[in-house]
């Protein structure tokens, strides 16, 4: 074969070999990326402290309160509730994974600059519908039997721990107290996450499913929603 034909056919091979390259390449980069929901947080103890400094040690499985009483405190939020947990008068407050609740004072100006501009509010706004989230859990949860699920992990730096909890909306109907913030536009999904018990979801699942919530709440116009510029 002349050189110049041999030298005709390698530079075609090279052609062909860039070209399937640049294809396969678009390709990848044109698959869409899966959808994510929460990353797996979990509570992280300050610098210096140690688990016997925290208090108690989280549990490995969640223990279940299902006779669980509300009690008014001024350091309730929607998402932050002072509960006794048994017949004794063992109280304690905890914080619900998954949400964070609208903040119904600047105690944590921070936060409620944040949650200003996750939902396109003003920081006064968030703090009127804070208020308004709280008085609607201390509603529901005085009304509604409701099933407390802690493994006591413990908030960091705080007298508090974190816990699911389970309302009865309807005799035999339990939803998490997490959804319903949600879908009442009182709460952003955010936060430390949890294993479900007793529940087939995971973690992720369940996190796209509020996700879900909040979608339908911002277009339905609910709660802080009602005054969003998003």
């Amino acid at each position: 074969m002349p050189f110049r034909d041999t030298l005709l056919n390698l530079a075609i091979t090279c052609v062909l070999v860039l070209i399937i390259v640049l294809v396969a390449v678009l390709l990848k980069e044109s698959r869409p990326a899966p959808l994510q929901a929460l990353p797996v947080k979990v509570a992280q103890m300050p610098p210096g402290q140690t688990a016997s400094d925290a208090g108690r040690t989280p549990l490995q499985q969640f223990k279940i309160f299902p006779k669980a009483k509300f009690i008014d405190s001024r350091a309730n939020e929607a998402d932050t509730l002072r509960i006794k947990v048994n017949d004794t008068e063992e109280e304690h407050i905890f914080v619900l994974y998954y949400v964070d609740g609208l903040d119904p004072t600047l105690t944590h100006p921070q936060r409620v600059q944040e949650q200003a501009r996750y939902f396109g509010v003003s920081s006064q706004r968030i703090i009127e519908e804070g208020q308004r989230a709280t008085q609607y859990v201390a509603q529901l949860l005085k009304q509604q039997p409701f099933t407390v699920m802690t493994r006591w992990e413990e908030v960091p730096g705080l007298s508090r721990y974190y816990a699911l909890i389970l309302v009865e909306i309807s005799p035999g109907k339990q939803v998490y107290l997490a959804d319903l913030l949600v879908q009442q536009g009182f709460a952003r999904v955010a936060g430390v996450t949890s294993s479900l018990p007793g529940d087939a979801r995971s973690i992720n699942d369940y996190a796209l499913e509020l996700q879900t919530l909040r979608k339908r709440a911002q277009q339905s116009k609910v709660g802080i929603w009602a005054a969003s510029k998003l």
